[in-house]
């Protein structure tokens, strides 16, 4: 049986530390390594900060969901929004030979979550994206 913590927040950065707080007790709880709970606290910062910049044409209150599961030996992520169509994984990689300086600025949080995850999914679902990230927990 799969063991999931869903979450809904609204597009507030002040809401970001609350779920991240109740993502790391429930995957300590569960005594998931901490690389996925590392990434797990990462993907949610990044993507839920990146509906609340990005994904909106209006001030209005918005939902953002946030879904945790284990099952079969990973960890699954999924983010899912009512914003404008936007899929992640169509975004260049970054030249990350250039001095530090020189880096455009954004991207590279998704950059490092396609690196830190084993797989990542984006589907547009009822008006909605949906990004699942993916990460092996066995030893």
């Amino acid at each position: 049986m799969d063991d999931q913590l869903p979450w809904r927040v609204n597009n507030a950065f002040a809401e970001i530390p609350a779920v991240n707080e109740a993502a790391s007790r429930w995957l300590a709880d569960r005594h998931v390594p901490p690389a996925a709970d590392y990434l797990a606290n990462l993907a949610i910062e990044e993507l839920v900060t990146n509906c609340i910049k990005y994904a909106y044409d209006d001030a209005k209150q918005h939902v953002i969901e946030i879904g945790l599961k284990l099952s079969g030996g990973e960890l699954v992520l999924t983010v899912t929004d009512d914003g404008r169509p936007f899929n992640p994984l169509e975004v260049p990689e970054p030249d990350t030979s250039l001095p530090v300086e020189d880096l455009p600025i954004g991207g590279l949080g998704i950059h490092l979550l396609r690196r830190m995850s084993d797989r990542m999914e984006y589907a547009r679902v009822d008006r909605k994206n949906q990004l699942t990230l993916r990460k092996s927990i066995n030893s």
